[in-house]
């Protein structure tokens, strides 16, 4: 079991203030250079704890007496956590050169990931059948390329992220907006237990802390700045997206961002940073990874295959929008059997998917 410093114990108790800000806690930080002083003599600095924000010294003061370190590194190592400081040769140089970098990590997994070459992809919670597709296809090109792919482990545009890149057996990262022993959202607990197993899980929030809105906007500086850059495959005007591409262009971060439908609410943030010289337009991985001079790893191609009749047939039906089994039974005019046999065949060969409710598409 770790054993903390007087100050790094005093950045933990720091921490555990749940509702102060990043900003709140540098601001203490500031106080003095060693912050352990602030929790031994807090009555003297009662004043500028309280300039920082009205109730702080009631707080620290509260922390100072009732912290238990025994109970906390008990909690720590039953939920397979640990703590990184800046001081510790594992915490990112891209962090350290922060104003606002976090003055600790919790984490679950495998920190050797921090030293990676990293590439965060973003995007909408809500994609389209298109935001899936091209997320699918850039997480699995960029990190087959040798990035690990950087998210942070909410539905949509990171989970796919993050899935695509595990199912391929590679490394990610996911930056969250609560402590590392929660699951937020609920829906993602296999992928958050894959991630912990095979990758690594980073918060700056203390163990138990909620994912509180305000907590999103703080993160995502943190997923731009571990990145080389940030691909945003689809999202809408209003969305955390947009901030994270914002700490990304402020962090003099590459932003790559994918053109979509210009009638679809999901693409209207995209679409629109297009017009920002800042930015690059990525229609391809070739764009992205020969920014880097990176080559594609590419597949040997599968020989060129001719389908027959049936398949033709159901291929067209599919062409244009994803179909129900019994749509495409009176749209093709083909047997059940005969539908199922060329469904399960098609799907073999990669052309078609599966999708949920027993509906298919291209």
């Amino acid at each position: 079991m770790r054993s903390f410093t007087r100050d790094q114990l005093a950045a933990i108790k720091l921490a555990s203030i749940e509702d102060a800000t990043y900003r709140q806690r540098r601001e203490v930080l500031a106080l003095t250079p060693h912050l352990a002083e602030v929790f031994d003599r807090t009555a003297a600095f009662a004043d500028r704890l309280d300039a920082i924000h009205t109730s702080l010294y009631g707080k620290i003061a509260d922390v100072a007496e009732s912290f238990d370190e025994e109970r906390f590194l008990r909690y720590l190592e039953k939920v397979g956590a640990s703590v990184l400081f800046p001081e510790d040769p594992e915490y990112p140089e891209r962090l350290k050169v922060l104003d606002d970098h976090p003055l600790l990590l919790f984490y679950r997994g495998d920190l050797s990931l921090l030293g990676d070459e990293c590439f965060a992809i973003v995007g909408t919670r809500a994609p389209t059948r298109y935001g899936r597709d091209v997320t699918e296809y850039f997480a699995d090109e960029l990190s087959e390329a040798g990035f690990t792919l950087v998210s942070g482990l909410a539905r949509g545009v990171d989970a796919i992220a993050h899935r695509v890149t595990l199912d391929r057996g590679r490394r990610t990262i996911a930056v969250i907006g609560c402590g590392v022993d929660k699951v937020y959202p609920a829906e993602n607990k296999e992928l958050y237990d894959r991630i912990a197993e095979k990758g690594l899980i980073l918060s700056e929030y203390f163990l138990g802390a909620e994912p509180l809105p305000f907590r999103f906007p703080e993160r995502n500086r943190l997923i731009s700045a571990l990145s080389e850059g940030v691909l945003v495959t689809e999202a809408g005007i209003k969305s955390g997206t947009m901030i994270t591409v914002d700490c990304a262009l402020d962090q003099g971060r590459d932003v790559f961002l994918v053109p979509g439908n210009i009638f679809s609410a999901q693409s209207k943030g995209a679409n629109e940073m297009l017009h920002n010289p800042q930015c690059l337009i990525a229609t391809s991985a070739e764009d992205v990874l020969g920014y880097y001079k990176k080559e594609t790893k590419r597949r040997e191609e599968e020989a060129v295959r001719q389908l027959s009749a049936d398949e033709v047939l159901v291929y067209a039906a599919l062409s244009d929008d994803d179909r129900h089994f019994e749509e495409l039974l009176d749209l093709t005019g083909l047997t059940m059997g005969a539908l199922m046999a060329t469904l399960t065949k098609l799907e073999v060969l990669g052309v078609i998917k599966k999708l949920p409710g027993n509906y298919y598409g291209i």
